[in-house]
């Protein structure tokens, strides 16, 4: 059956069993599959003439390969060869001859694309986690932004429904009623989130609203509020929203209780000398320590227009 140009090896019946041996030399075959190796074994101890056929040496043939070199049928087996996945034609013997080196390296020419597709994956994830962290509020913003626009909220650029927002920490809800009432009598409207936020809608999403919504945020700076996450939040959110709209004088911070710079959180103290900054009456018994200069510093912080608000109100 030599020069035949056959590409597979051919069917025999399974009942022949008087085939010593079968000549497939000089034909077009690569390799030899499951289904031919098993229907050479049902037909007895028939040889195999092999030489001048086109095998291929590759990692897909690699059953192929063991079989070759665990039968003696393939009686030209030393003048066989076969072409390497480089293109190259070496001897078939060769390759068998150290099989596990070649099986090795088809291992690693499978494992080394997943582990580097596995390890890019991972290095991408935690890029993506690290970027998400450092840049989570602003990513956050962004998505409620869009939220809002979808929404088709019709942004308020010159005309504010309040005169400030308050951002407090709940822990303090008493003073704020107070502080809200006595602002509140002077003749401002304040967001206060118990009597505006709307129902059904999410904190952040109030939150967002009641910031576009204010000519200015103030923020009452107590140690609970240090501790409360949604207080770092929202300062989070009106730093975003006064960056991207350029109202960079738009906070006003109280400081209630007594606390230093350096027990401030990073997201104040990078604000800190960027804002109006009011101390809350203490005991120290200084000139103009009063409640009664205290609202009026907040009362002129509030009838102050962004464009001509200073830095600094002690």
């Amino acid at each position: 059956m030599s020069h035949n140009n056959l590409t597979v090896f051919p069917q025999f019946h399974s009942r022949i069993k008087q085939l010593k041996r079968i000549d497939l030399t000089f034909n077009a075959i690569t390799h030899l599959v499951e289904d031919d190796i098993d229907q050479i074994e049902k037909l007895g101890e028939v040889e195999l003439l092999l030489k001048g056929n086109p095998f291929q040496c590759t990692c897909k043939m690699l059953q192929f390969l063991n079989w070759l070199g665990e039968s003696k049928r393939v009686r030209d087996i030393l003048d066989v060869t076969c072409v390497t996945d480089t293109a190259s034609r070496t001897f078939m013997s060769e390759v068998i001859s150290d099989l596990k080196t070649f099986e090795i390296s088809c291992k690693t020419k499978f494992w080394l694309p997943f582990v580097v597709s596995i390890t890019s994956i991972v290095i991408l994830a935690i890029i993506s986690t690290v970027v998400f962290f450092r840049y989570k509020y602003a990513i956050e913003y962004l998505l409620l932004r869009i939220k809002v626009k979808m929404k088709n909220y019709n942004e308020l650029q010159q005309e504010y429904t309040y005169d400030a927002f308050i951002s407090y920490s709940h822990t303090d809800s008493v003073w704020v009623k107070q502080f809200h009432d006595k602002v509140n009598s002077m003749g401002f409207e304040l967001c206060l989130d118990a009597k505006d936020f709307i129902a059904g809608e999410s904190i952040a999403g109030n939150v967002i609203n009641a910031i576009d919504s204010s000519r200015k945020v103030i923020f009452i700076i107590t140690h609970d509020f240090l501790m409360s996450a949604w207080g770092s939040y929202e300062m989070e959110m009106t730093r975003m929203h006064a960056f991207q709209r350029g109202r960079k004088d738009m906070v006003i911070i109280v400081v209630k209780d007594k606390i230093t710079v350096s027990d401030m959180p990073k997201i104040l103290k990078s604000i800190w000398f960027k804002t109006i900054c009011i101390q809350w009456p203490n005991n120290d018994n200084l000139p103009y320590n009063t409640e009664e200069h205290f609202y009026e510093k907040i009362k002129i912080s509030l009838q102050q227009n962004e464009e001509s608000t200073g830095n600094v109100v002690i």
